[in-house]
């Protein structure tokens, strides 16, 4: 069947992207049983806390109906719960304290209510560790680790373990309870610039007294374990890229020296992207030409074996005993929660969708490298246009629609997103951008960013979208952009530089730099020291730089999509940049989702959005959506 692009017929309308997709997140393992939090757009994006009982295999939500369970410490949260031989500890929205989950599904406050939030827990015996975010006071929140009692009141919101940094991470215990470890940072350092990390004795009196293991100008260093024997293992960029290394108590060591990243940023506080196996060796994820890879670590030789584990995203790594529970996804298939032996086989657990995409629809990924016009290469994912029964018309060439991540340190994986396949099936071909900054490539990769956002990135993009249509993959004459948060600021900044782009969307998109650097919260208060310059005494930069202050040279239609109760890029910014738009006759439109923050994550916002977006390119482009 020939129709022109865009307007193919797709199984996938938007209300299915939500109806029937979970959020998969937060693995954990306790003996048997294994644990992960579920996010629901059907149930206005709560997170449930869900397991999965290894002695009969049921599923089962471990919260009550109406538990909404998620932290929100630097913001972004992360290490909402934490689970040690049955016990099982939350954080909850919206009263933010930490509750023992009792044996008959009810919750038992251990916290006060008001100023403080919790984030990063690690359970020991009787007590849980949990980084504490004091926001009672005048000005900054204060960062602190804290020893909260399982069976006390902790009235005064814990035990102070540490304080005195700008930031905390999630913490270690050492299996025996005596030790434990915390990774630092300080403004304007973000947790993958410059990071510390300390290790103590734990003792119940008295101050602990604290051991740095690592800490050095322009290194970072991440996700701290201890081993059975005590040692510590955590993950640094001395060398150019994260590899793991061992503090055994006589000095750090490489346990392997790789030109490959094996960490994810740290952006939330439940990361987990290596796991240490009883025999020693060490679970690990990577990325290699273009797609994640899952191996086992020997420590003795530094050689890594793939695990024989289909899959092109590996992340959420756990370990007990002998078996290994990873989430995985691939090409053709929605995240999964896998566990088995390291050999296999392994055992679906939970997917993110009961009924996949039939993989006649799936647009197979393939990693696309150009050369930006500094002569540097970058990386992203080009899927072309996929349906089983239709085609283009003949001498047709399909829109583009570049995707541009978050972060912007994150990442665009390989592996199946309904959201590019909601795209792809109605004809657009697609480039998820990995732009200068981006995780994946090494720490130099990453530092190509600093002082130079809103310009490389921007290069990197543009000059992306242009090599596709010179290779002859995409119309040249229809490319647009579409980006969130860090990415909405690309799509804007790409519009008002540069003539590439027919159409962009921006969902809530940075629009005012100096605006985010004097209204955000504090765990991104001071990111644009780096990635632009101090402010104020940059500030003529950030206006230079500031798409609303060049509302008048956009080029391309755009639509503004924005939650109206956002605390990272308020409102604002959206309804500034549509007002410059419009005095200044430009094509705009501005939609505000009053009960969303930044990320949407109720169904009907999500499914909105997707309806005002497909509708926006076929006007733009010149097409008429099929009906969903």
């Amino acid at each position: 069947m020939s129709s022109p692009f865009g307007s193919w017929p797709s199984p996938l309308s938007p209300s299915s992207l939500t109806a029937a997709t979970r959020g998969l997140d937060e693995v954990r393992v306790d003996g048997p049983d294994t644990y992960w939090l579920e996010s629901r757009p059907w149930e206005d994006g709560r997170v449930v806390l869900v397991r999965h009982l290894g002695a009969s295999g049921v599923v089962e939500d471990v919260v009550g109906e109406g538990v909404n369970v998620r932290s929100r410490v630097h913001e972004y949260g992360g290490g909402a719960y934490a689970v040690r031989s049955g016990t099982v500890v939350v954080t909850t929205m919206p009263d933010l304290v930490v509750q023992v989950v009792e044996s008959d599904g009810s919750l038992r406050a251990i916290t006060p209510t008001g100023g403080f939030r919790y984030g990063g827990l690690v359970l020991g015996d009787g007590f849980v560790l949990a980084v504490r975010e004091d926001h009672s006071g005048a000005g900054d929140a204060v960062n602190t680790l804290v020893r909260l009692d399982l069976d006390g009141d902790n009235a005064e919101g814990g035990v102070v373990l540490w304080e005195g940094s700008d930031f905390v991470g999630r913490p270690a215990l050492s299996t025996d309870g005596s030790q434990v470890a915390v990774v630092t940072w300080e403004h304007p350092n973000m947790p993958w610039d410059t990071t510390t990390l300390r290790r103590a004795a734990l003792v119940d009196d008295g101050p602990l007294e604290w051991t740095v293991v690592e800490g050095r100008e322009d290194i970072s260093v991440g996700q701290p374990r201890f081993g059975a024997d005590g040692s510590l293992w955590f993950v640094s960029d001395d060398s150019g890229w994260w590899n793991l290394k061992r503090d055994s108590g006589a000095g750090v060591v490489a346990v392997h020296a790789a030109a490959a990243d094996f960490m994810l940023p740290q952006w939330v506080l439940g990361m987990s992207d290596f796991a240490l196996l009883a025999d020693g060796r060490v679970l690990v994820h990577w990325w290699a030409d273009g797609v994640g890879r899952l191996g086992v670590l020997d420590p003795s030789s530094g050689e890594t074996v793939d695990v024989e584990l289909e899959g092109v995203q590996f992340d959420q790594l756990q370990a007990v005993g002998d078996e290994i529970v990873v989430r995985v996804g691939t090409l053709s298939e929605l995240p999964s929660i896998v566990r088995g032996p390291v050999d296999g086989p392994f055992t679906t657990l939970r997917r993110s969708r009961d009924e996949g995409l039939d993989p006649a629809y799936a647009s197979t990924a393939q990693p696309w490298t150009w050369t930006n016009s500094a002569g540097q290469d970058v990386h992203g994912v080009f899927l072309p246009p996929t349906h089983p029964e239709a085609a283009g018309p003949d001498g047709e060439l399909p829109p583009l629609l570049v995707f541009v991540h978050g972060g912007p340190t994150s990442r665009a994986e390989a592996g199946l997103q309904l959201a590019r396949a909601f795209w792809t099936t109605r004809g657009f071909a697609i480039l998820d951008v990995n732009h200068s900054g981006s995780t994946g490539h090494g720490r130099a990769y990453r530092d190509r960013l600093l002082g130079q956002w809103g310009v490389i990135d921007i290069d990197d993009i543009v000059t992306g979208a242009r090599s596709l249509a010179e290779a002859g993959h995409v119309d040249g004459d229809r490319l647009a952009i579409r980006g969130g948060s860090a990415g909405g600021y690309s799509v804007l900044r790409a519009l008002t530089t540069s003539d590439a782009f027919a159409a962009g969307t921006s969902y809530f998109g940075v629009a005012d730099l100096e605006a985010l650097a004097t209204d955000t919260h504090k765990f991104e208060s001071r990111y644009l020291d780096r990635l632009i310059g101090p402010y104020p005494a940059d500030k003529e930069t950030y206006v230079d730089r500031s798409p609303v202050h060049h509302a008048d040279q956009v080029r391309g239609a755009v639509l503004l999509l924005q939650g109206g109760i956002d605390e990272v890029v308020p409102q604002a910014q959206a309804e500034a940049m549509a007002a410059g738009m419009r005095a200044a006759g430009g094509e705009v439109d501005l939609v505000i989702y009053p009960d969303e923050g930044h990320g949407f994550r109720a169904a009907s916002a999500i499914e909105d959005s997707l309806t005002r977006e497909l509708e926006f390119y076929g006007r733009v482009l010149g097409f008429t959506p099929a009906p969903s």
